[in-house]
C-alpha cells in the first residue's frame, strides 16, 4: 500500500469519524444550544480532511495536464474554515452560556466574516479583477463621461491592489486570524474553569482546553513554518498543519464526550458510537490483510506461497472473534471504569452508604453523588423532622433559614403521590401559590425525587438544572430511581441509628436522674424507740413521680412527706425535685403546716402550668406525745387502724398544689396511741387493676391492714404487695407505688 493511499483512507476515516460524532452529539439533544454549537464545530472540522482527501483521489485519477486544485469550485473546501468560529462559539457557550450577556448580539454572527470572506476571495478573484480593471480602462478614455469614472477608476484601482495584496498573503491574513479565534477561545474557555465548582465539569473543561492549547501550538508552528520553507513544500505542509491542529482539538472534544460524558451525551450512544468505530477499523484491517496475503507471505514461503496464504487467511478469521471479544471488554472497562457510567455511580454509591448511619453525613454522600454523576447544580432536602413533627425544607450555603411546611400543604400531598422522579411543572394542578411551591420556585427547582416507605413520604429532594446547561435523560431518570430506593434504605437504617442513639442516651440520662431521685429519698427509714416506720416505693418507669421524705425537726419531732406528681418520668421527677426543695425550705422557717402548703402553692402556680400538679401529704409527729399535726393538699387519704381495728381517714387540708393559685390550706391533729397504725400510700396502690380492670381498691386495702394489724410495718407491707401483685401482676407496676406504714409502740406520758 502506497503512502498516498494510506494518507488517503487516514483522512477519510478522520473525516468521517468527525462528522458522525457531530451527528451524535446533535442528534442528542437537538434543542440544546451547546450541543448546536458542538455538533456544527466537528462537522465542519471533519469537512478539512474529507475535502483534502477528495482533493487526493481527483488529483490521482485525473490526467498530469488538469490540476483540480487551479479550478475555481476547488476552493470551496474552504467551508472547513467556518470551524474556527464555531470554536470561539463553542467557548462562548461551554460550560456557561455567556451569549446572554453580550450587549451587541451582532457579535456572534460578525466572527463568521473571515472564513465566508476567504471563499469569496479565492473562488471570484479572477471575476473581481476583470471587473476592476474594466472601470480602470473606463477611467482612460476622455469626454463628459471620463470626469465621473476617472474618481472611480482611481478608486478601484487601489482597491485592485488591496485586493491583489490579500489574495496574495490570504493564507497568512486569515490564518492569523484564526490563530487569534483559538487564543480567544482557549483564554475564554481558561477563564471560565477558574470559576467552575463541579468537579466533573472541571475535568471535562480541562481536557477540552488542553487539546485547544495544543491545537494552538500547531496552529503556530505551522503558520512560522510557511514563512520558512520553500513553495515545494510549504503549501502542503501547510494544509496538512492545519488540519491536524483542528483535528486534535476535535478529537480531544470526542474523547471528552466517550470518557468523561461530556455534553451529557447518553451512554447508550457514547458505546455504540466506540463500538461502530472500533469494529469499523478492526473489519478494515482484516479486509486489507486479507486483501493483501499473497504479498505478505510470498516473500516468506516463495513456492509455498499458495497453501501458507490460505493458512494465514483462516488465521486470521480465528483471531477476529478473540479480537472483537477483547475489543468489546475494553470498551465496557472504559466506560465502568468512568465515576459517570450508571453502573459504576450505583455500586460506589451502595458502598458509600452501607456503613454511613449520620443522617448529615448520609445527605451530603447523596448530594456529592447527584452533583457528580448527574453534574446537577443543586440539591435540595426535603424531611420530616420528628423534633417538629413536620416536613422541613432543609438549609444549605445558599439559603441558610430552615423552612417548616405545613403538613396539609397541597404540593407537598401532590410529591406524595408520585412515585418517581418527576418535573416539577408536572405538579402545577395542584397549585402554585402555595408555600412549598413558592419555595421551589425561588430555589429554581426543577427536578422532584420522592422517597419513600410504600405509602409514607420520607422526604424528597428538589434538584435544579443540569451544569452548563445540560437535560435531564431517561438514563437519568432510570438511576434515579434506583438511587431513590437505595436512598431510602439508608435513610430508614440512619433514622433508627439515630433513634437507638438517642434512647440509649436517655436511658443513660434516666438512668443518672433515677440515681439522683434516689439520692433524693432518705436511704433508710428513720429509728425511734416509741414507734416502727417502714416504707416501699416502686416506680411504674425508671423515674418515678412519687415521692417521700422523712424531715427530723426540733423537739425530736419527725416530718413526714408523701407525695404524687402529675404525669410520669423525667418531667414528674424534675417537678418533685422541686416540690422536696421547697418542703425543706419552707420547715426550716418554723412555720405552720397550713401556711407552708399556701407558700408552696403559690410558688408552684408561679413557676408551672396548671396541668402540672402535685398531691401532697405533710404531717409532723411527736413521738413522745403521739400528736400528729397534718395537711393533705389533694392526697389520697391516709389510714389510721385503732389498736381495736377501728378506723380513721386524714382528710382535713385542701385541694392539689400547682394547680390554682392564692387557695387556702387547713390543718389537723389525731393522736396515735400504743399499737395504732397510720398507712400513707400514692394511688398505684389503690388503683392497681386485675385482667379484668377491676381495682385493688381502699376497701381491699383496708380490709387488709385490720388483718394483718398484728405484724410490724415491714412485714404487714410485705403480705399487702404481695396480695397487690397476685391481684395485679403487671411488672413494673401500671402506676408507681409509695407506701408508708408507721405503728405506735408506746409513748413516754
Amino acid at each position: 500500500m502506497s503512502f498516498n493511499l494510506f494518507n488517503t483512507i487516514l483522512l477519510f476515516v478522520s473525516g468521517g469519524f468527525l462528522i458522525f460524532l457531530s451527528l451524535t452529539v446533535i442528534r442528542d439533544n437537538l434543542r440544546s444550544r451547546l450541543n448546536q454549537v458542538t455538533g456544527a464545530m466537528l462537522f465542519f472540522a471533519g469537512l478539512g480532511p474529507l475535502f483534502l482527501a477528495l482533493g487526493q483521489v481527483i488529483n490521482l485519477s485525473t490526467p498530469v495536464s488538469v490540476n483540480f486544485e487551479d479550478i475555481p469550485v476547488y476552493n470551496l473546501n474552504r467551508i472547513w474554515e467556518v470551524f474556527f468560529p464555531l470554536l470561539l462559539l463553542f467557548a462562548w457557550t461551554y460550560p456557561e452560556d455567556k451569549l446572554r450577556y453580550f450587549r451587541y448580539r451582532w457579535i456572534k454572527y460578525a466572527v463568521f466574516i473571515p472564513p465566508f470572506i476567504h471563499i469569496l476571495i479565492l473562488i471570484y478573484y479572477d471575476s473581481v479583477v476583470l471587473f476592476l480593471k474594466f472601470f480602470e480602462a473606463a477611467g482612460a478614455s476622455e469626454g463628459l463621461s471620463s470626469l465621473i469614472l476617472k474618481p472611480l477608476a482611481t478608486f478601484f484601482s487601489w482597491l485592485q491592489i488591496l485586493f491583489s495584496i490579500v489574495r496574495t498573503y490570504h493564507a497568512e491574513i486569515f490564518y492569523f486570524a484564526y490563530l487569534f479565534y483559538v487564543g480567544l477561545a482557549v483564554y475564554t474557555l481558561k477563564t471560565s474553569l477558574d470559576s467552575l465548582a463541579s468537579a466533573s465539569l472541571r475535568t471535562q473543561a480541562t481536557i477540552v482546553l488542553r487539546g485547544l492549547i495544543l491545537s494552538l501550538g500547531i496552529l503556530a508552528l505551522t503558520l512560522i513554518a510557511f514563512e520558512f520553507l520553500t513553495a515545494d513544500y510549504a503549501d502542503s505542509l501547510f494544509t496538512v498543519g492545519i488540519i491536524l491542529a483542528t483535528l486534535v482539538g476535535s478529537i480531544t472534544v470526542a474523547y471528552a464526550i466517550i470518557r468523561y460524558q461530556f455534553l451529557n451525551v447518553r451512554l447508550v450512544l457514547r458505546q455504540s458510537f466506540v463500538y461502530t468505530i472500533s469494529y469499523s477499523i478492526l473489519v478494515g484491517t482484516f479486509v486489507v490483510l486479507i486483501i493483501k496475503s499473497r504479498e505478505i507471505v510470498e516473500p516468506l514461503f516463495g513456492q509455498q506461497t499458495e497453501i501458507f496464504g490460505h493458512i494465514f487467511i483462516v488465521v486470521l478469521l480465528l483471531l477476529f472473534l478473540p479480537l472483537g471479544n477483547w475489543i468489546d471488554n475494553l470498551i465496557q472497562s472504559m466506560f465502568i471504569r468512568n465515576r459517570t457510567d450508571y453502573r459504576n455511580v450505583l455500586e460506589r454509591f451502595s458502598r458509600q452508604i452501607i456503613s454511613v448511619l449520620d443522617p448529615k453525613q448520609l445527605r451530603e454522600i447523596i448530594r456529592e453523588t447527584m452533583q457528580t454523576a448527574l453534574l446537577v447544580d443543586t440539591v435540595y432536602f426535603v424531611m420530616f423532622d420528628d423534633s417538629v413533627e413536620e416536613y422541613v425544607l432543609l438549609p444549605n450555603e445558599r439559603f441558610s433559614k430552615k423552612v417548616i411546611l405545613a403538613r396539609d400543604d397541597h404540593m407537598l400531598s401532590a410529591v406524595n403521590t408520585l412515585t418517581g422522579p418527576e418535573y416539577l411543572h408536572t405538579l402545577g394542578n395542584y397549585g402554585y401559590d402555595v408555600q412549598l411551591s413558592r419555595e421551589l420556585d425561588e430555589r429554581n427547582v426543577r427536578l422532584i425525587l420522592p422517597m419513600k416507605e410504600g405509602e409514607h413520604l420520607l422526604g424528597f429532594l428538589g434538584l435544579t438544572d443540569k451544569a452548563a446547561g445540560y437535560r435531564y435523560t431517561s438514563e437519568d431518570f432510570n438511576l434515579l430511581r434506583v438511587l431513590s430506593n437505595q436512598m431510602v434504605t439508608a435513610l430508614i437504617n440512619a433514622r433508627l441509628y439515630v433513634e437507638s442513639i438517642e434512647r440509649l442516651k436517655l436511658q443513660e440520662e434516666v438512668s443518672m436522674a433515677r440515681q439522683i431521685q434516689l439520692e433524693l429519698l432518705p436511704s433508710a427509714p428513720p429509728k425511734f424507740e416509741n414507734f416502727k416506720i417502714s416504707v416501699h416505693s416502686e416506680p411504674s418507669r425508671t423515674i418515678g413521680g412519687d415521692f417521700y421524705d422523712f424531715i427530723h425537726l426540733r423537739d425530736n419531732r419527725l416530718g413526714i412527706v408523701i407525695a404524687d406528681a402529675s404525669g410520669k418520668g423525667m418531667p414528674a421527677a424534675l417537678m418533685i425535685a422541686q416540690i422536696q426543695a421547697m418542703i425543706r425550705s419552707e420547715v426550716n422557717n418554723n412555720i405552720p403546716i397550713a401556711q407552708m402548703l399556701r407558700n408552696i402553692n403559690e410558688q408552684m402556680t408561679a413557676s408551672t402550668s396548671p396541668e402540672k400538679f402535685v398531691t401532697l401529704f405533710y404531717g409532723e409527729l411527736n413521738p413522745k406525745t403521739g400528736e400528729f399535726i397534718y395537711s393533705n393538699a389533694g392526697h389520697n387519704y391516709p389510714v389510721i387502724v385503732r389498736a381495736d381495728k377501728q378506723i380513721e381517714h386524714l382528710k382535713t387540708g385542701g385541694t392539689v398544689i400547682g394547680a390554682i393559685p392564692d387557695l387556702e390550706f387547713q390543718s389537723a391533729s389525731v393522736r396515735l396511741g400504743p399499737n395504732d397504725l397510720l398507712f400513707l400510700f400514692t394511688d398505684g396502690l389503690s388503683e392497681a387493676q386485675d385482667e379484668n380492670e377491676v381495682e385493688y381498691g381502699e376497701e381491699r386495702i383496708k380490709n387488709m391492714l385490720c388483718d394483718q394489724l398484728h405484724h410490724d410495718p415491714e412485714n404487714l407491707i410485705g403480705t399487702l404487695m404481695k396480695d397487690v401483685r397476685a391481684f395485679d401482676p403487671t411488672s413494673p407496676p401500671r402506676d408507681d407505688t409509695t407506701i408508708i406504714a408507721l405503728k405506735m409502740n408506746h409513748m413516754n406520758r
